[in-house]
């Protein structure tokens, strides 16, 4: 079954109505261009022109040494990728045309245990990831030169996540986890709380056990793969009414990693099921009309990102 998400529509007319001014026209957003991706079992990282889906580029790969990826981040404008290796517990550093080697910039000697998902903060030089080994998010620099520190003095606030997403302008962070704490939690970062909220939690029909999360602060709004349920929802951030984009009947099963063009009006995921051995990236329209289209097989991402035109 499919809701069309009017209410996102909305949220998104609010937040623009609110920003002051007549509106003349709609937003024009750019268009996405390429689709990058971490390959669990393929131990590497691709690229994907999204206008000429079935094929990808490798960036790196074992033969760099890599293992088990897990989560992705990019910096485009200083041209990096940061990499969580989930069992190898190492997050990496490397460079986004694939050139010169990896550079590990926390590792088990940091405490980085089982990382899985992570965030950057380009602009305070700050990285955040789950470090689902030990139930703990933890944060660093960029460049791994501060030490490694554990958030929410020490506590266990996740037991498996494969979603962090950071807004620098509002200084949240969002983060999900699968299992014990399922839910979609968030924290203001530089606040004085010591301990992050529950802003989504389980619903039979609309939060299981969330996934991979993106975070459209622009229109207050937040996307999330939900494993258990085989769904792809949306919500507003202020209404807390998920809608449900893409689902079972779509084919929709075991959805992980999750990315947004507002521009093209699409939204992507991954699906890693390995009772049906399905490994794909598939996308969909955004309003959730349309039908699921598969881009890309064979590959078992918990992760993507999208480059956006200039």
């Amino acid at each position: 079954m499919k809701f069309i998400p009017s209410i996102l529509v909305v949220a998104s007319l609010m937040f623009l109505a609110s920003c002051g001014g007549g509106i003349d026209k709609d937003p024009v957003y750019p268009k996405a261009t390429h689709l990058y991706f971490s390959d669990y079992s393929g131990k590497k990282i691709g690229v994907m022109d999204v206008n000429a889906p079935g094929s990808y580029t490798t960036i790196a790969d074992e033969s760099k040494g890599l293992d088990t990826l897990a989560g992705i981040a990019i910096d485009f404008v200083a041209g990096k990728i940061y990499a969580a290796e989930e069992t190898n517990d190492r997050i990496l550093r490397m460079n986004l045309d694939g050139s010169g080697t990896p550079e590990v910039i926390y590792d088990a000697t940091d405490s980085v245990n089982m990382p899985t998902a992570l965030a950057i903060d380009a602009i305070n030089n700050t990285l955040y990831w789950a470090n689902s080994g030990t139930g703990q998010m933890k944060t660093g620099s960029l460049d791994g030169t501060a030490v490694a520190t554990s958030m929410f003095a020490y506590d266990t606030v996740l037991s498996y996540s494969y979603g962090v997403n950071y807004d620098p302008s509002t200084k949240a962070m969002f983060f999900s986890d699968l299992t014990d704490f399922a839910s979609i939690w968030l924290y203001q970062v530089g606040s004085t709380s010591t301990i992050p909220t529950r802003f989504f939690g389980i619903n039979n029909l609309t939060l299981q056990n969330p996934s991979g999360i993106h975070l459209d602060a622009v229109a207050n709004s937040i996307y999330w793969a939900d494993e258990g349920l085989g769904k792809i929802i949306g919500s507003s951030l202020s209404s807390g009414s998920p809608v449900v984009l893409f689902d079972r009947q779509d084919g929709v099963t075991r959805p992980d990693g999750i990315a947004i063009d507002k521009g093209s009006g699409k939204i992507y995921w991954t699906e890693t099921d390995p009772n049906t051995d399905t490994h794909i990236i598939a996308r969909g329209n955004l309003d959730g009309s349309g039908t699921r289209e598969v881009v890309l097989q064979g590959v078992e991402s918990y992760s993507i990102v999208l480059q956006f035109a200039k």
